[in-house]
């Protein structure tokens, strides 16, 4: 008679699905223990699959980690211009669509803090010549989702006549700002003082980056 775990082995799951699985076992687990305090076999038991699956849609250790990481920040730039595409751009309120950017952006970068450091650490220090190759195609990939950001503000500014924006400059800035304040709190805001909600540094970030593109001579 087969048991409840042999009825269950012989369920096979979609691939989406098993890919979610591994990306939130392996999320966890990097966020937790490191890059290379985390084995691909830790992460297969946590995602409840075997270890050659993880293989079989990764490729690697680093594959994976570099889908961990990418994944939701390219859904993040796509769902983020697609909400915008819909809307005629003379329609949408400025500053509704700023907060969005912010809010999200800063969401992504919150949620996956620790790896945004790791990548950052291999892109600097080198040393794993994989985790560097994935920090520099991260680089490429965020890069590509900037322009994205870029071609959006451009259609919203021509609706308002901000014949000024620099978007490339404009997009490096406001995006650099966000990830300066997940990933270097500790140093931009004293040890000794209450660090600023989340709520506060989204107001004021949304308030810098809209009034400061409006308000120039």
């Amino acid at each position: 008679m087969a048991t409840s775990a042999t009825r269950s082995a012989r369920v096979r799951r979609p691939s989406d699905e098993v890919n979610a699985l591994i990306l939130n076992a392996a999320h966890d687990l990097f966020t937790t223990q490191g890059y290379h305090g985390t084995k691909t076999r830790q992460i297969a038991d946590r995602a409840g699959v075997g270890e050659s699956v993880v293989f079989g849609h990764f490729g690697s250790k680093a594959k994976l980690f570099e889908a961990t990481i990418l994944t939701p920040f390219l859904k993040f730039v796509t769902d983020w211009a697609r909400s915008w595409d819909r809307r005629p751009p003379a329609s949408t309120d400025p500053i509704v669509i700023t907060r969005s950017f912010v809010t999200g952006f800063f969401t992504v970068a919150e949620d996956h803090r620790e790896l945004l450091r790791t990548l950052l650490a291999a892109q600097l220090q080198g040393g794993d010549s994989a985790l560097a190759s994935v920090a520099a195609k991260f680089g490429e990939h965020f890069a590509d989702g900037l322009f994205v950001m870029r071609r959006v503000l451009l259609d919203q500014g021509a609706a308002r006549s901000y014949e000024h924006l620099d978007p490339p400059v404009t997009v490096a800035v406001a995006s650099g700002a966000v990830m300066s304040l997940v990933l270097m709190d500790e140093w931009l805001f004293p040890p000794h003082e209450r660090k600023p909600s989340r709520a506060r540094q989204i107001d004021e970030l949304t308030q810098m980056l809209m009034f400061g593109i409006s308000t120039r001579p």
